[in-house]
């Protein structure tokens, strides 16, 4: 069996010593001498020698780990999202961990719980409903982490958001502009902050345009492709003309629902979703839609997560990103 290398034969073949080999190849060997250095470096080369990744953290007090805890990393939002934490993330040699999380609070936590003791360098919270006791097991931790669409808790963290509140005035004005006034929205019932913003935003709307808000408009259901579809029979109970699904899976869901019933988008329904996830130009009629920032969303919250974690005592970072709307097919006038 071959013997494997180790840093003592790196310090052997380098002539120098073992704790100069190990500053050196943690990046703390600024105070010798570049002779020195191209000596270490040739000999690790030389032998194949990799540092042990356990003993490299000590000396480093860093893993070089984020975690990530989405709830559902089926939705194609968070595909997206992920992408964009892998990119920043790979560039500065930082690994992301991802969590499917779901909604339950017991699963977040034990997480949380987890990733503290087995000391992540930091954390992109895109899950709903956090325990405030464990908000502040990671603060008294000094444990960063970033929330994403949870203003509620602001001032706690580095947050990430976008305009929500100006999302959902974006899509019911445009229901509105295309002859539409008995508009539904549906949402879940528990909903996260930003859905939250979603809803004032449609409410405000209707308001500006004096349409009379009816309580069976609002139409609850699961956040999932599977919720849209399932609601299906209430939305058209409920006499609209046009439907605000607060996310593009609502949306496809019922798309399979009105299929089901040999009913036609937009002739029967005008439909419109919030995301701009890929997929929506592939469903026929394309899907018109709000389009957040998902890729570059991902990315920034990478970036204010590492600034932190360089900088821990810098002031809270809270970054707003900007909506758009993406005109398809799925909206006609009345």
């Amino acid at each position: 069996m071959v013997r494997k290398v180790t840093i003592k034969d790196v310090a052997a073949l380098a002539q120098t010593s073992v704790t100069t080999v190990s500053l050196i190849l943690n990046h703390k060997g600024q105070r010798f001498s570049p002779e020195t250095i191209d000596r270490v470096r040739k000999a690790q080369v030389k032998l194949g020698y990799t540092p042990d990744y356990f003993a490299q953290n000590m000396v480093n007090k860093q893993t070089r780990t984020i975690a990530v805890l989405v709830p559902d990393i089926n939705n194609p939002f968070f595909s997206e999202f992920i992408q964009g934490i892998e990119e920043i993330a790979y560039q500065h040699d930082f690994i992301p961990l991802v969590y499917s999380a779901g909604t339950q609070n017991q699963k977040v936590n034990y997480y949380l719980k987890e990733l503290v003791r087995r000391k992540v360098d930091g954390l992109i919270l895109a899950v709903s409903g956090l325990d405030e006791a464990i908000l502040r097991q990671l603060a008294s931790q000094q444990m960063p982490y970033i929330l994403l669409d949870q203003s509620e808790k602001q001032h706690q963290s580095d947050e990430i958001t976008v305009q929500d509140l100006m999302g959902g005035q974006m899509a019911t004005d445009y229901l509105i502009e295309h002859g539409h006034r008995k508009i539904g929205i549906v949402l879940p019932a528990n909903s996260a902050w930003n859905i939250d913003q979603r809803l004032l935003g449609y409410r405000e709307a209707l308001a500006a345009h004096d349409i009379n808000f009816q309580d069976d408009w609002l139409i609850n259901t699961e956040l999932s492709k599977k919720g849209g579809y399932q609601v299906t029979d209430q939305v058209i109970a409920s006499g609209v003309t046009a439907v605000f699904a607060v996310n593009d899976e609502l949306a496809i869901g019922l798309y399979r629902g009105f299929a089901e019933h040999q009913l036609n988008i937009p002739e029967n329904l005008s439909i419109i979703g919030y995301d701009n996830v890929d997929w929506c130009e592939y469903v026929t009629p394309k899907l018109t839609t709000i389009k957040q920032p998902i890729f570059e969303l991902g990315q920034e919250a990478t970036r204010l997560l590492l600034d932190r974690i360089a900088d821990p005592d810098k002031p809270i970072q809270q970054r707003i990103l900007a909506v758009s709307l993406i005109e398809r097919d799925s909206v006609q006038p009345i």
